[in-house]
């Protein structure tokens, strides 16, 4: 076991999931890439054994790699796990995995290159949804048509914030984190969020285009999660529920880190520039919702309205073709864009950075 600091430590927020980790530390252990640690950090849930169990397998039959397992004490939620393992990480950068999604092959070795090429405060990747159980991918989620190096300040703000939601391969430089912690913001469950625009405040981006991580979820698309455990998080999440008060708390964390951004670094407009990327893409804000009656999906759209969502046409688009043509139709028009495009299509006025 090697203990001295690693370029890259794959960090976990564990929690309640002992049976689908083994999948995910499968495909971190047989990585082409060495110089990494994995660190899991198990916020004190009620199968807290069960999972290190299923952690203690791979450190017994990979002692090649250093594999920690931290069960803390109390439950911190996902925003104060998130930061609890970036302090008790020694890598030069954090990778973040949820506990149940998958690592792509040679993932490492491709955000490896991109520090050593470029030491960025932040690496967004592409990534993918897939099945649970078959583990067949449903949506890729490809920004640009190629890789892309955003310079430190606003315009990198703005196009990087929304598209940081998803933690899978999300990466971040450590000691520019470790700076900005704070637990302002915990029970948003958008702490990379905060951390992605404060970075980028003072130093540059870079976007991989390859595919790095897939998240899984459940065939039926129903929650799956455990927010709203945490105290920070009981008023504003309820575990495995995803009703409209929930998904509006949600979008409140957004706006508040939004607002918070613009108000601490000083960049009027800042917070208008975001709300308006996520007005031009609010597809999944409004989709996740669709299931309503129209009257209480209406509601749910009149709601996002008053928070400013207004800002683009596409906001109103959405809402109208959700009513006609329903989710599942709306989503096989949009990913069959996606596929012929190989990207999201580029819709607004985004940075969207320098090709490399």
């Amino acid at each position: 076991m090697n203990n001295e600091s690693p370029l890259i430590s794959v960090c976990i927020p564990a929690f309640n999931r002992p049976e689908f980790i083994g999948d995910l530390l499968e495909t971190i252990v047989t990585q082409s890439f060495n110089n990494f640690e994995v660190v899991i950090c198990e916020d004190n849930s009620p199968r807290t054994l069960e999972v290190e169990k299923a952690v203690q397998k791979y450190v017994d039959t990979c002692s090649s790699i250093n594999i920690r397992f931290i069960r803390n004490k109390e439950t911190l939620g996902y925003d104060g796990n998130f930061r609890k393992l970036i302090e008790v990480s020694r890598g030069r950068y954090c990778v973040f995995m949820g506990d149940d999604d998958l690592m792509c092959e040679n993932a490492l070795s491709r955000i490896s290159e991109v520090i050593n090429d470029n030491s960025p405060g932040v690496i967004l990747r592409s990534w993918a949804t897939a099945n649970r159980e078959t583990k067949k991918i449903r949506e890729v989620f490809r920004y640009f048509d190629g890789d892309r190096l955003f310079k430190s300040g606003e315009d990198s703000i703005v196009t990087l914030f929304r598209r940081s939601v998803a933690i899978a391969g999300h990466t971040i430089e450590r000691k520019t984190a470790l700076k900005y912690a704070t637990d302002q913001f915990d029970g948003t469950l958008l702490y990379q969020l905060y951390l992605t625009g404060m970075i980028l405040s003072e130093t540059h981006g870079y976007y991989i285009a390859d595919l790095i991580a897939i998240m899984r979820k459940n065939s039926d698309q129903s929650p799956s999660h455990f927010f709203g455990t945490a105290k920070a998080e009981k008023d504003r999440f309820v575990p495995g529920k995803l009703e409209n008060i929930h998904s509006l708390n949600f979008i409140d964390g957004m706006i508040d880190i939004a607002f918070f951004l613009e108000t601490r670094l000083k960049k009027p407009g800042l917070y208008k520039r975001i709300l308006k990327d996520m007005s031009v893409y609010s597809y999944p804000l409004l989709s996740v919702q669709s299931h309503l009656s129209i009257r209480e999906f209406s509601l749910y759209y009149s709601s996002l309205f008053k928070k400013g969502l207004w800002r683009s046409f596409y906001f109103h688009l959405y809402f109208i073709g959700l009513i006609i043509f329903g989710k599942n139709i709306c989503a096989r028009i949009i990913v069959s864009i996606k596929k012929y495009l190989n990207r999201t299509p580029i819709l607004g006025s985004i940075n969207s950075g320098e090709k490399v």
